[in-house]
């Protein structure tokens, strides 16, 4: 059985990062990616943040929050720069693949940490029960809908449970943990996803119950380094140690949303994974011997990453479950060792059991994927990037964007000046055009077609602001860009057609 459950942890794995290859999105569109992408091509060229060239000259009330694109804010240290929302971790660890194959390599992150990912569900679930129970650990963990959802993504939700779960995995896997490698790999989380800091805490405190101080304190050395960084980019992009781009702390947490975040949190692990990650919970009930401290462990170490994000900001959207991934994952592997445990009490043959019942799972959660359009992703995204390739090939160079939604996807995927309309004075869209053109620099609105009626209400009076005229392209029939210039021709009876780009 260990063998047979050895190439199924390891197919899991492949399969699980090779579906994030094949579906990649390869797009950086929402803030969030926009955020990791940017300072992934500015760390690459071995700049610090991304630039405007914009900021020095344009003659708008405060220019340097409308060219701040989305994911960042106007940096308060650094005259034209732009500084993350997000924390700059994810983005530390893409730059060397960058460095090394190119700038797709961005893309591959995900992928990769979630091969890791599966691979150490195998490995925890096997120190906690047996191989059967890893060999099922790896497959619910591989098929997981938020998973997938996240793989084909580059964001850093996949990264954060890696390395968190390699954390934990190095405590409680060797017979004698390996403090230094645990406290690098929950380093490297904390870099990612810094307020997991005190989960962090409850883990260092775990390890004193279960290894005794000396360890401890060696997995806190390890995290040091980490820390020590994230203070460093705090200071260097927002101004202080303790500073960071998402602003106060109580903008975010409340303990309001713990109700709410508890139903939503709940209701997405029983819709995505049919409750199988709460089966976990009696891990340490079903386990005996030395190993159930291990559980315990565990489990703690999990709630404690779900208590970090109950107060936080509640969404509805069931992809949000991508918070917990380092929780849900520990929870699929207890889930699994409890199992593994129960069934061979009743059945001989308990192993092939849960590894049928296993492969039951991963069949409907690949399938509740599906319906949830997973892998449609690289589709639905693929009008970010090709509205990017768009502007930089077919429009004159260093032609610049009035946009809001897509001010990330061009400047990533064209390297254009982006201002950013819903932070424009009202009344200065047409003079901030007059400028552009004067300055060389082709102005063009980009808006999705549902901000349409927001950018005309926002303007209107404007010359420009009703947008009156064709699109001089429409991408899937979702993005429309605007060449201004061509308004005047239009309106003099010149033909203006509009070429529809289809995003393959």
């Amino acid at each position: 059985m260990t063998r047979v459950a050895t190439l199924v942890a390891v197919l899991a794995a492949l399969a699980a990062g090779g579906a994030g290859l094949k579906f990649s999105t390869r797009a950086v569109g929402g803030s969030d990616s926009s955020c990791y992408g940017l300072m992934v091509r500015s760390l690459s060229s071995g700049r610090l943040q991304p630039q405007s060239t914009l900021a020095a000259s344009a003659p708008w009330p405060n220019a340097a929050l409308t060219l701040a694109p989305a994911g960042f804010i106007p940096s308060p240290l650094t005259p034209g720069a732009a500084s993350p929302v997000c924390a700059p971790g994810f983005a530390l660890l893409a730059t060397p693949l960058v460095w090394m194959a190119g700038p797709d390599a961005f893309f591959w992150l995900s992928p990769l940490a979630g091969a890791a990912l599966v691979w150490l569900a195998f490995m925890l679930a096997r120190s906690l029960a047996d191989s059967a129970a890893g060999a099922a650990a790896a497959v619910t963990t591989a098929t997981m809908p938020v998973l997938l959802y996240q793989l084909v993504q580059p964001m850093n939700d996949v990264t954060t449970a890696a390395c968190w779960v390699g954390g934990i995995t190095a405590v409680v896997v060797p017979a004698r943990p390996r403090p230094w490698l645990a406290g690098f790999l929950i380093g490297l989380s904390l870099l990612v996803r810094p307020n997991l800091l005190p989960a962090a805490v409850v883990l260092g405190l775990l390890t004193v119950w279960r290894h005794g101080i000396l360890v401890a304190v060696r997995l806190a050395a390890a995290v040091v380094p980490a820390g020590l960084v994230v203070l460093a980019c705090n200071a260097a992009l927002y101004g202080g140690v303790l500073a960071s781009g998402y602003g106060s702390a109580a903008a975010f947490f409340s303990s309001a949303n713990i109700p709410l975040n508890l139903s939503r949190y709940g209701r997405s692990v029983l819709e995505t994974q049919f409750g199988w990650p709460l089966l976990g919970t009696l891990a340490p009930l079903a386990v005996a011997g030395p190993r159930r401290s291990s559980t315990w462990l565990v489990l703690i170490s999990a709630l404690a990453v779900i208590t970090c994000y109950l107060p936080y900001s509640s969404y509805p959207e069931w992809w949000y479950l991508r918070f917990l991934l380092p929780a849900v994952v520990p929870l699929v592997v207890l889930a699994a060792a409890a199992s593994a445990v129960m069934l061979r009490r009743f059945d001989s043959r308990g192993d092939a059991v849960l590894l049928v019942a296993a492969v039951l799972i991963a069949v409907l959660q690949v399938r509740v994927a599906a319906e949830r359009q997973v892998f449609e992703l690289r589709t639905l995204e693929a009008r970010f990037r090709v509205t990017g390739e768009t502007i930089r090939d077919r429009l004159p160079a260093g032609a610049t964007a009035i946009t809001v939604w897509d001010s990330g996807s061009i400047r990533y995927h064209a390297g254009n000046e982006v201002v950013l309309w819903d932070s424009l004075d009202p009344s200065w869209l047409d003079r901030a055009a007059a400028w552009l053109e004067n300055d060389g620099r082709t102005p063009v609105v980009v808006v999705e077609r549902w901000e349409e009626s927001r950018f005309r209400e926002r303007f209107a009076g404007q010359q420009f602001g009703g947008l009156d005229w064709p699109p001089r392209f429409d991408v899937d029939n979702r993005v429309r860009v605007f060449v201004m210039a061509d308004r005047a021709r239009y309106l003099a009876g010149e033909p203006a057609a509009t070429e529809i780009v289809w995003a393959r």
